[in-house]
């Protein structure tokens, strides 16, 4: 940290003050100090995410399912929260076979984020894999109805056409592009 910057860092934090919780978010706020002022900060934390490119060919797997926001259906990776216990290469396995159907034997960490800095906590971890077994393709939930392939190149053309709209697809598709354009990953 740069000495010239400390005039816009806290000197100090309250206590958390719980506003509501269930099992899936946590929303609380915290006041700041910071020399000539304080801020009140309310936090949004959904918990630990992950999300998975299933590589078939040059083709990733997609999952279809309702989102409110949108009031609409929306193609997406499998993913979903990490449960209390277990790693993120799990969770990412797991959430894989309960969204898609694909019994993943490994995968491999493409990059980790942020969903949020500022009021949202929800950091997300995304994989890919080449390695699974699509079994008998069944669905172990009543969130995602389908599943489809689709090349690389044609879920790039959908992200940047606005027609995949959740931000962790988005940012997995874009990060990988990037990744392969810089030579620094396959698919």
């Amino acid at each position: 940290m740069n000495p010239d910057d400390s005039h816009i860092l806290p000197t100090g934090f309250g206590e958390k003050q719980e506003i509501f919780r269930n099992r899936f978010v946590h929303l609380y706020s915290v006041k700041a100090y910071f020399r000539d002022f304080e801020r009140e900060y309310f936090i949004t934390d959904k918990g630990k995410r992950v999300g998975v490119m299933v590589w078939r060919n040059d083709d990733i797997l997609l999952v279809r399912q309702y989102r409110f926001l949108i009031d609409g259906l929306s193609w997406e990776l499998p993913g979903g929260g990490i449960n209390e216990g277990e790693t993120p290469e799990e969770a990412a396995m797991r959430e894989c076979s309960e969204e898609a159907g694909v019994d993943c034997q490994s995968v491999q960490s493409v990059f980790r984020y942020e969903q949020g800095i500022d009021t949202t906590l929800s950091p997300a971890h995304i994989f890919e894999t080449y390695d699974y077994d699509e079994g008998d393709g069944v669905i172990e939930n009543l969130e995602t109805d389908k599943r489809k392939w689709e090349p690389f190149s044609e879920c790039l053309r959908m992200v940047l056409a606005g027609e995949i709209q959740d931000s962790m697809t988005i940012t997995a598709v874009l990060a990988k592009s990037a990744q392969m354009s810089l030579g620094d990953g396959s698919g």
